[in-house]
């Protein structure tokens, strides 16, 4: 069936990459920042509603056959330049969605994997977040050079 004409579909926006320099590593069980405190924040200047995560990993002893990556989200300025807590163990508030790991890859080899889809968090327009990656019961250490995508995804007619 053909999409008709002014009918519902999600259209992407550009992807950003929201890593800076060369992320540290992320050991089992520990957060790890994606700007690695760069100056710049990424922005939903779109004001999407959605949006879609692109992860390049390696790992640098062996894969694990156990855990995932969870992806969160630092959303800034709240209230004026005020921040909520910074993603731990002990603040899971901003959940973005899990990476799902291929068990078969080797280790120190690039793999990509991603999430398709889900809600942009926010409170205000042009909302301004950092992302964090959380190496969930993997067992492994994260090694450097990981990247990280973000594509802002909305809703609107077909052309």
């Amino acid at each position: 069936m053909p999409i008709a004409v002014n009918d519902a579909i999600l259209k992407h926006g550009t992807q950003d990459e929201v890593t800076s320099g060369t992320p540290a590593t992320i050991a089992n069980n520990v957060f790890g920042k994606a700007d690695q405190g760069a100056s710049a924040n990424w922005s939903n200047d779109d004001d999407a509603p959605l949006g879609a995560a692109v992860l390049k990993v390696q790992f640098d002893t062996t894969m694990p056959t156990v855990g995932t990556i969870g992806l969160y989200a630092h959303v800034l300025n709240i209230e004026g330049t005020n921040d909520p807590g910074v993603p731990d163990a002990s603040n899971k508030q901003t959940f973005v969605g899990s990476f799902l790991i291929d068990f078969g890859v080797a280790n120190d080899v690039d793999f990509y994997t991603y999430i398709e889809l889900f809600r942009m968090p926010g409170i205000k327009a042009n909302q301004t977040i950092d992302w964090y990656l959380e190496n969930a019961g993997t067992g492994q250490t994260i090694g450097v050079s990981w990247q990280l995508w973000i594509t802002p995804i909305t809703e609107g007619p077909k052309a």
